[in-house]
Parts: C-alpha cells; sequence; structure tokens
C-alpha cells in the first residue's frame, strides 16, 4: 500500500496542476470576449452616429440647437419633417434606423414624415416629435399673429 500513496500524490498534484491550467486558460478566455464585447459595443455606437465625422454636442449647445429648429418651425421656416430631420441629426445625431427603434415607428414612416410625404395621424407624429418635448398642435396661420401672441406673452411675465 505504501507503493499507492507516491501514485496517489502524483495523481492529485497533476490534477491540481492541470486545474490551475484550465483556470487560467477560462481566464484568458473570458477577458478575450470581454475585449471583444467592448469592441462590439464601441463600434455599434460609432455606427448609430449620423456621420463619423459630426462631432456630439454637449447638453446646453443642443438645447440651443433644438430651440433654433424649433422656432423655425413656428416661423413657417422650416416645414414639420425638415423641422424632424434637422432635430433627430443635430440634436440626437441618430440614423434613421436606431431613431425609429426609438420612437417606436418604423424607419419608412419615418423618412416618408422627414420628407414631407404622406399624410400621418396625429399619434405617430407626435411619438415621433415626443423625445424633443414637442407634439402637434394648432398655431396661427399668419407669422404676425404669431409674432405679436409671443411678444403679448412676453410682456405678461
Amino acid at each position: 500500500m505504501s507503493t499507492n500513496k507516491p501514485l496517489l500524490n502524483e495523481s492529485a498534484r497533476a490534477t491540481v496542476a492541470r486545474l490551475k491550467a484550465n483556470r487560467s486558460q477560462l481566464s484568458q478566455v473570458q477577458s478575450d470576449i470581454n475585449e471583444a464585447t467592448q469592441k462590439t459595443v464601441s463600434n455599434s455606437r460609432a455606427t448609430q452616429r449620423v456621420s463619423k465625422n459630426k462631432t456630439p454636442v454637449n447638453a446646453a449647445e443642443r438645447k440651443n440647437v433644438a430651440n433654433r429648429i424649433i422656432k423655425q418651425l413656428l416661423f413657417g421656416e422650416l416645414t414639420q419633417g425638415q423641422a424632424l430631420k434637422a432635430l433627430r441629426i443635430d440634436v440626437l445625431g441618430l440614423k434613421q434606423d436606431v431613431f425609429a427603434k426609438l420612437v417606436d415607428i418604423s424607419r419608412k414612416t419615418l423618412s416618408d414624415i422627414e420628407n414631407d410625404r404622406g399624410s400621418y395621424k396625429t399619434d405617430i407624429l407626435n411619438k415621433a416629435f415626443k423625445p424633443f418635448g414637442l407634439k402637434v398642435g394648432l398655431l396661427p396661420t399668419s407669422v404676425s399673429t404669431l409674432n405679436s401672441l409671443l411678444q403679448s406673452e412676453r410682456a405678461t411675465d
């Protein structure tokens, strides 16, 4: 029986060594997976942006850009579709497919709205404009009436 003990000890040592080697390999595989996952996530974020050359803007600048676009929409300088496209690109910097998923409409519907094609129900338009704090409403047809309303509102503030 004394001859079996060295064999058992050798077998146990070999098993421990094999387990340590497997653990080391597993750690390396997990490290490789984590690295690949981070690359994929960063690449997918990059592909969601409208343009690689377009630099993201900070929160204050996004608000200024959004306000400028909304003002142009109110005064009839932009159509509804042009305003939505400008907001999507200049404020959020998202591609159509990503934005469409965000607001739960099809990419084709979004494209039609942005190109002022078709006549969409209020609920679809409200979905599209919701990320910007906007919804469909009634406005005066005359720019001068809108101006006077806004000025009278400022005077009462």
